[in-house]
């Protein structure tokens, strides 16, 4: 995902996405805004599974606009013993 975002609109748009991925059902979308408005997004989880270690893992589809461009991402997001969902790529 390459934005041109500062870190506060980066940590915004992964905490949106850590937040999507615990609190959204499947299916369901969680959509965010940064205040200052340049920035905003949808976090859609599609589907779960585990994977070969137990691990609960969701498809995700991560969709971030920003000024002039909009990003698309369909990934794998799987949840560490943390409690912390760990994004592929």
């Amino acid at each position: 995902l390459k934005l041109p975002l500062d870190e506060s609109d980066e940590i915004a748009a992964l905490e949106s996405v850590q937040f999507a991925l615990t609190e959204v059902a499947d299916g369901s979308s969680y959509v965010w805004h940064r205040s200052h408005g340049r920035l905003s997004g949808v976090v859609k989880p599609l589907t779960s599974f585990k994977d070969s270690h137990g691990s609960v893992c969701r498809h995700v589809l991560v969709v971030f606009n920003g000024a002039d461009e909009t990003k698309k991402t369909e990934t794998v997001a799987c949840r560490l013993a943390s409690g912390v969902w760990q994004i592929d790529g």
